[in-house]
Protein backbone atom coordinates (compact mmCIF):
# COMPACT_ATOMS: atom_id res chain seq x y z
CA UNK A 1 0.00 0.00 0.00
CA UNK A 2 2.96 2.30 0.94
CA UNK A 3 4.81 1.38 -2.43
CA UNK A 4 1.32 2.28 -4.17
CA UNK A 5 0.89 5.79 -2.51
CA UNK A 6 4.54 6.57 -3.19
CA UNK A 7 4.35 5.63 -7.45
CA UNK A 8 0.78 7.83 -7.51
CA UNK A 9 2.62 10.82 -5.84
CA UNK A 10 5.18 10.52 -7.87
CA UNK A 11 3.06 10.21 -11.23
CA UNK A 12 1.17 13.39 -9.94
CA UNK A 13 4.24 14.96 -9.27
CA UNK A 14 5.61 14.19 -13.03
CA UNK A 15 2.06 15.63 -14.31
CA UNK A 16 2.48 18.82 -12.49
CA UNK A 17 6.05 19.11 -13.65
CA UNK A 18 4.95 18.75 -17.28
CA UNK A 19 2.14 21.13 -17.19
CA UNK A 20 4.17 23.61 -14.75
CA UNK A 21 7.28 25.21 -15.04
CA UNK A 22 9.13 27.78 -13.12
CA UNK A 23 10.25 30.46 -16.31
CA UNK A 24 11.34 33.45 -14.14
CA UNK A 25 12.83 35.08 -10.85
CA UNK A 26 11.58 38.73 -9.72
CA UNK A 27 12.66 41.31 -7.41
CA UNK A 28 10.91 44.50 -7.12
CA UNK A 29 10.01 47.22 -4.83
CA UNK A 30 7.19 50.12 -4.47
CA UNK A 31 5.25 51.91 -2.80
CA UNK A 32 1.75 53.43 -2.32
CA UNK A 33 -0.61 56.42 -1.42
CA UNK A 34 -4.03 56.44 -0.99
CA UNK A 35 -6.41 59.10 -2.36
CA UNK A 36 -8.27 59.70 0.91
CA UNK A 37 -8.18 63.04 2.15
CA UNK A 38 -10.57 62.59 5.56
CA UNK A 39 -8.23 63.42 8.03
CA UNK A 40 -7.82 61.21 11.71
CA UNK A 41 -8.26 62.61 15.25
CA UNK A 42 -5.85 62.09 18.20
CA UNK A 43 -8.91 60.45 19.46
CA UNK A 44 -8.79 57.67 17.11
CA UNK A 45 -6.24 55.79 18.63
CA UNK A 46 -7.57 56.25 22.73
CA UNK A 47 -7.89 52.22 22.32
CA UNK A 48 -4.17 51.73 20.28
CA UNK A 49 -2.47 53.63 23.52
CA UNK A 50 -4.25 52.38 26.65
CA UNK A 51 -2.99 54.60 29.48
CA UNK A 52 -1.26 57.15 27.67
CA UNK A 53 -0.12 60.07 29.64
CA UNK A 54 -0.33 62.37 26.21
CA UNK A 55 -3.37 61.70 25.10
CA UNK A 56 -4.70 62.98 28.91
CA UNK A 57 -3.84 66.27 28.22
CA UNK A 58 -5.71 69.13 26.26
CA UNK A 59 -5.61 69.65 22.97
CA UNK A 60 -8.77 71.90 21.94
CA UNK A 61 -6.82 74.81 21.32
CA UNK A 62 -4.80 73.09 18.71
CA UNK A 63 -5.20 73.57 15.26
CA UNK A 64 -5.49 70.04 13.63
CA UNK A 65 -3.04 70.19 10.62
CA UNK A 66 -1.96 67.72 8.04
CA UNK A 67 1.01 65.35 8.12
CA UNK A 68 3.62 65.93 10.53
CA UNK A 69 7.63 65.68 10.12
CA UNK A 70 9.59 65.95 13.85
CA UNK A 71 10.31 69.85 13.92
CA UNK A 72 8.41 70.79 11.23
CA UNK A 73 4.40 70.64 10.19
CA UNK A 74 2.85 70.91 6.54
CA UNK A 75 0.50 73.64 5.58
CA UNK A 76 -3.88 73.21 6.67
CA UNK A 77 -4.00 72.34 2.68
CA UNK A 78 -1.87 69.34 2.82
CA UNK A 79 -3.94 66.01 3.11
CA UNK A 80 -3.19 62.63 4.96
CA UNK A 81 -2.73 60.33 3.17
CA UNK A 82 -2.02 56.94 4.03
CA UNK A 83 0.97 54.80 2.13
CA UNK A 84 2.89 51.57 2.06
CA UNK A 85 5.87 50.62 0.77
CA UNK A 86 6.78 47.10 -0.15
CA UNK A 87 9.47 44.50 -1.30
CA UNK A 88 9.08 41.05 -2.65
CA UNK A 89 10.55 38.21 -4.37
CA UNK A 90 8.49 36.16 -6.96
CA UNK A 91 8.57 33.49 -9.41
CA UNK A 92 7.07 33.30 -11.99
CA UNK A 93 5.26 30.38 -13.08
CA UNK A 94 3.99 29.21 -16.83
CA UNK A 95 1.32 26.41 -17.64
CA UNK A 96 0.92 24.14 -20.65
CA UNK A 97 -2.33 24.62 -20.96
CA UNK A 98 -2.09 29.07 -21.18
CA UNK A 99 1.19 29.80 -22.61
CA UNK A 100 0.88 33.00 -23.18
CA UNK A 101 -0.08 33.95 -19.41
CA UNK A 102 2.51 33.99 -16.35
CA UNK A 103 2.06 33.46 -12.97
CA UNK A 104 3.74 35.94 -10.46
CA UNK A 105 3.74 34.27 -7.03
CA UNK A 106 6.03 34.91 -4.20
CA UNK A 107 6.38 36.67 -0.77
CA UNK A 108 5.94 40.81 -0.05
CA UNK A 109 6.84 42.78 3.22
CA UNK A 110 4.48 45.72 3.32
CA UNK A 111 5.02 48.72 5.95
CA UNK A 112 2.47 50.80 6.22
CA UNK A 113 1.26 54.18 7.84
CA UNK A 114 -2.66 53.47 8.40
CA UNK A 115 -3.13 56.45 10.77
CA UNK A 116 -1.74 59.76 10.64
CA UNK A 117 -3.07 62.69 13.30
CA UNK A 118 -1.69 65.83 14.15
CA UNK A 119 -2.22 69.62 15.45
CA UNK A 120 -0.36 72.74 16.31
CA UNK A 121 -0.47 75.31 18.41
CA UNK A 122 1.12 78.97 18.48
CA UNK A 123 1.18 81.76 21.46
CA UNK A 124 2.91 84.96 22.17
CA UNK A 125 3.54 86.56 25.02
CA UNK A 126 5.88 89.45 26.88
CA UNK A 127 8.23 88.52 28.59
CA UNK A 128 9.94 92.02 29.33
CA UNK A 129 9.91 95.93 28.41
CA UNK A 130 13.15 97.52 27.70
CA UNK A 131 13.83 101.83 27.65
CA UNK A 132 15.83 103.30 24.91
CA UNK A 133 18.41 105.11 26.73
CA UNK A 134 18.63 107.94 23.77
CA UNK A 135 14.82 108.31 23.36
CA UNK A 136 13.11 106.70 25.87
CA UNK A 137 10.14 104.79 24.09
CA UNK A 138 9.23 101.52 25.29
CA UNK A 139 10.24 98.01 23.85
CA UNK A 140 8.52 94.74 24.14
CA UNK A 141 10.42 91.30 24.50
CA UNK A 142 8.26 88.77 23.93
CA UNK A 143 8.76 85.10 23.53
CA UNK A 144 7.00 82.74 20.68
CA UNK A 145 5.84 79.41 22.28
CA UNK A 146 5.34 76.47 19.50
CA UNK A 147 3.23 73.23 19.99
CA UNK A 148 2.70 70.43 18.28
CA UNK A 149 1.17 67.16 18.89
CA UNK A 150 0.90 63.82 16.37
CA UNK A 151 -0.11 60.28 16.95
CA UNK A 152 0.60 57.72 13.96
CA UNK A 153 0.01 53.53 13.90
CA UNK A 154 1.59 51.82 11.46
CA UNK A 155 2.58 48.38 10.86
CA UNK A 156 4.43 45.54 9.03
CA UNK A 157 3.17 42.84 7.03
CA UNK A 158 4.39 39.74 6.04
CA UNK A 159 1.98 39.04 2.50
CA UNK A 160 1.74 36.13 0.28
CA UNK A 161 1.30 37.98 -3.56
CA UNK A 162 -0.01 36.80 -6.62
CA UNK A 163 -0.50 37.95 -9.86
CA UNK A 164 -1.40 37.09 -13.27
CA UNK A 165 0.38 38.81 -16.40
CA UNK A 166 -0.14 38.59 -19.82
CA UNK A 167 2.85 40.12 -22.07
CA UNK A 168 2.44 41.85 -25.24
CA UNK A 169 5.45 41.93 -27.39
CA UNK A 170 7.19 39.14 -25.43
CA UNK A 171 10.97 39.00 -25.80
CA UNK A 172 11.66 42.09 -27.18
CA UNK A 173 13.90 44.96 -26.53
CA UNK A 174 10.32 46.73 -25.42
CA UNK A 175 7.27 45.08 -24.22
CA UNK A 176 4.16 45.65 -21.90
CA UNK A 177 2.38 43.92 -19.68
CA UNK A 178 -0.63 43.77 -17.64
CA UNK A 179 -2.66 41.54 -15.14
CA UNK A 180 -4.09 41.30 -12.10
CA UNK A 181 -2.66 40.69 -8.90
CA UNK A 182 -4.11 40.00 -5.63
CA UNK A 183 -2.00 39.65 -2.01
CA UNK A 184 -3.02 38.71 1.83
CA UNK A 185 -0.71 37.87 4.90
CA UNK A 186 -0.50 39.14 8.55
CA UNK A 187 1.28 41.51 10.47
CA UNK A 188 4.52 40.98 12.12
CA UNK A 189 4.69 44.22 13.76
CA UNK A 190 2.37 46.87 14.42
CA UNK A 191 3.39 50.15 16.57
CA UNK A 192 1.31 53.32 17.43
CA UNK A 193 3.72 55.97 18.63
CA UNK A 194 2.73 59.52 19.94
CA UNK A 195 4.30 62.81 20.39
CA UNK A 196 4.30 66.11 21.62
CA UNK A 197 7.11 68.82 20.93
CA UNK A 198 7.57 72.56 22.58
CA UNK A 199 9.57 75.14 21.36
CA UNK A 200 10.09 78.65 23.22
CA UNK A 201 12.03 80.79 20.93
CA UNK A 202 12.49 84.31 22.59
CA UNK A 203 12.75 87.81 20.98
CA UNK A 204 16.17 87.50 18.86
CA UNK A 205 17.38 90.87 19.57
CA UNK A 206 17.10 89.96 23.48
CA UNK A 207 21.18 89.30 24.89
CA UNK A 208 21.53 86.56 26.56
CA UNK A 209 18.18 84.80 25.33
CA UNK A 210 18.04 81.50 24.09
CA UNK A 211 15.92 78.56 22.92
CA UNK A 212 14.63 75.61 24.71
CA UNK A 213 12.32 72.52 24.03
CA UNK A 214 10.43 70.06 25.57
CA UNK A 215 9.94 66.52 23.55
CA UNK A 216 7.76 64.01 24.98
CA UNK A 217 7.53 60.58 23.04
CA UNK A 218 5.18 57.09 23.44
CA UNK A 219 5.11 54.07 21.54
CA UNK A 220 2.80 50.84 21.86
CA UNK A 221 3.41 47.48 20.76
CA UNK A 222 0.15 46.10 19.58
CA UNK A 223 -1.77 43.03 18.31
CA UNK A 224 -1.29 41.28 15.12
CA UNK A 225 -3.71 42.18 12.48
CA UNK A 226 -4.07 41.05 8.79
CA UNK A 227 -4.27 42.75 5.65
CA UNK A 228 -4.35 42.94 1.94
CA UNK A 229 -4.40 44.18 -1.47
CA UNK A 230 -5.92 43.70 -4.70
CA UNK A 231 -3.98 45.31 -7.82
CA UNK A 232 -3.89 45.71 -11.78
CA UNK A 233 -0.43 45.46 -12.78
CA UNK A 234 0.62 47.74 -16.03
CA UNK A 235 4.23 47.35 -16.98
CA UNK A 236 6.63 48.31 -19.45
CA UNK A 237 9.51 45.75 -20.00
CA UNK A 238 13.05 46.46 -21.06
CA UNK A 239 15.54 43.67 -21.88
CA UNK A 240 18.97 44.48 -21.08
CA UNK A 241 20.31 42.53 -23.87
CA UNK A 242 19.39 41.08 -27.26
CA UNK A 243 23.49 39.93 -28.23
CA UNK A 244 25.33 39.58 -25.12
CA UNK A 245 24.42 36.29 -23.81
CA UNK A 246 24.92 37.68 -20.10
CA UNK A 247 22.40 40.27 -20.40
CA UNK A 248 19.77 38.32 -22.58
CA UNK A 249 17.65 37.39 -19.78
CA UNK A 250 17.61 39.67 -17.78
CA UNK A 251 14.65 42.54 -18.30
CA UNK A 252 14.23 45.54 -15.68
CA UNK A 253 10.27 46.68 -15.33
CA UNK A 254 8.73 49.77 -14.40
CA UNK A 255 4.82 49.13 -13.02
CA UNK A 256 1.88 51.10 -12.05
CA UNK A 257 -0.70 49.83 -9.90
CA UNK A 258 -4.15 51.34 -9.40
CA UNK A 259 -5.16 49.34 -5.85
CA UNK A 260 -7.41 49.14 -3.28
CA UNK A 261 -5.95 48.21 0.75
CA UNK A 262 -7.97 46.78 2.99
CA UNK A 263 -6.21 46.44 6.46
CA UNK A 264 -7.34 45.94 9.52
CA UNK A 265 -6.59 48.18 12.83
CA UNK A 266 -6.30 46.34 16.33
CA UNK A 267 -9.09 47.36 18.93
CA UNK A 268 -10.59 49.92 16.93
CA UNK A 269 -11.62 49.18 12.78
CA UNK A 270 -11.55 47.82 9.17
CA UNK A 271 -9.57 50.60 7.02
CA UNK A 272 -10.88 50.49 3.20
CA UNK A 273 -8.44 52.38 1.30
CA UNK A 274 -8.33 53.41 -2.95
CA UNK A 275 -5.12 54.67 -4.51
CA UNK A 276 -2.36 53.86 -6.87
CA UNK A 277 1.22 52.44 -6.70
CA UNK A 278 4.35 52.07 -8.66
CA UNK A 279 6.84 49.12 -8.18
CA UNK A 280 10.25 48.70 -10.19
CA UNK A 281 11.58 45.47 -10.36
CA UNK A 282 14.31 43.04 -12.16
CA UNK A 283 13.32 39.67 -13.70
CA UNK A 284 15.64 37.31 -14.77
CA UNK A 285 14.30 34.74 -17.08
CA UNK A 286 15.46 30.70 -16.56
CA UNK A 287 17.20 28.91 -19.64
CA UNK A 288 13.96 26.60 -21.81
CA UNK A 289 14.25 23.57 -20.71
CA UNK A 290 12.44 22.24 -24.49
Amino acid sequence: MKNQLLFIAFLTFSKLNAQIKITQIHLNAGSFMDIDDSKNKLSDFTLLAPGSSILSKDFSAYQQNGYFFSGFMMGDNFNQSNSSNFQSIQLGLSFAKCPKGTLRIGISNVHSELLNASGQYYESNVVDTLFSSQTGQMYYVDSTISSYYNGNYSNDQLRLDAAYIFEANAGKRWAFHAGLGLSIGMSYRSTTTLRTEEYIQPYSGYEGSTNSQNIESETYGNFMVMGGSAYIPLGINFKLGNKREFWKPFVIYNEFRPTIQLNSIPNNTVKFNVGFGSSLGLRYNLPSNK
